[in-house]
């Protein structure tokens, strides 16, 4: 089991995973957000390839239209 925070919300996985299967089991929509990995941002290009390890934490920000 590997623990990660998301969004201060703790999650429990049974093995390690990467960004993108970790939005995928969240159901995350991937339009218009960012995700940061123990506050260094991790560009999109690498959820594939970007694993989490136990105790990570992982801040997901969705922008928003405003005026």
């Amino acid at each position: 089991m590997i623990n990660i925070k998301v969004n201060d919300i703790n999650q429990q996985f049974s093995s390690s995973l990467t960004i993108e299967q970790l939005v995928f089991k969240l159901q995350i929509v991937t339009n218009g957000i960012a995700i940061a990995i123990n506050d260094s941002v991790i560009k999109k290009e690498s959820w594939e390839t970007k694993e989490l390890k136990n105790n990570d934490k992982v801040l997901i920000i969705k922008s928003t239209q405003g005026g």
